[in-house]
């Protein structure tokens, strides 16, 4: 293989590596999780640094309802702190921007399902 086959295979991989996207690497919990209460908080781990700018909480026939999140620059881990998920569905939805620039997105989903209440004996 010639340098100038060589070098131009390396600047190619360079290349392609520099467009790539942050991406979810995993959430905590883990979307789909079925849970007695609401977490003391959710975790957001991107694969490489990105910018979080929002993260609501949807409910069916409800309103949305914005999350306060940590840090406010751009990291790898974001913490949700204090998430206060209703019994039922919630879909917390989050946006940010990748390491490049662009705009990525993605729903956790995390069902509060409350144990069922022992009956009391007589």
């Amino acid at each position: 293989m010639s340098t100038r086959m060589l070098a131009a295979l390396v600047m190619t991989f360079i290349a392609t590596a520099a467009m790539a996207h942050s991406t979810l690497k995993s959430t905590v919990p883990p979307s789909d999780s079925v849970l007695s209460a609401s977490p003391p908080e959710v975790v957001i781990n991107f694969n490489e640094p990105a910018r979080l700018v929002s993260v609501i909480v949807a409910r069916a026939g409800a309103p949305e309802r914005k999350l306060q999140f940590t840090p406010v620059a751009e990291s790898t881990t974001f913490n949700v702190a204090a998430p206060a998920l209703e019994n039922g569905r919630n879909e917390i939805k989050w946006r940010a921007l990748s390491k490049d620039g662009h705009p990525i997105s993605g729903t956790i989903v995390i069902v509060v399902k409350p144990a069922a209440a022992t009956p009391k004996s007589p």
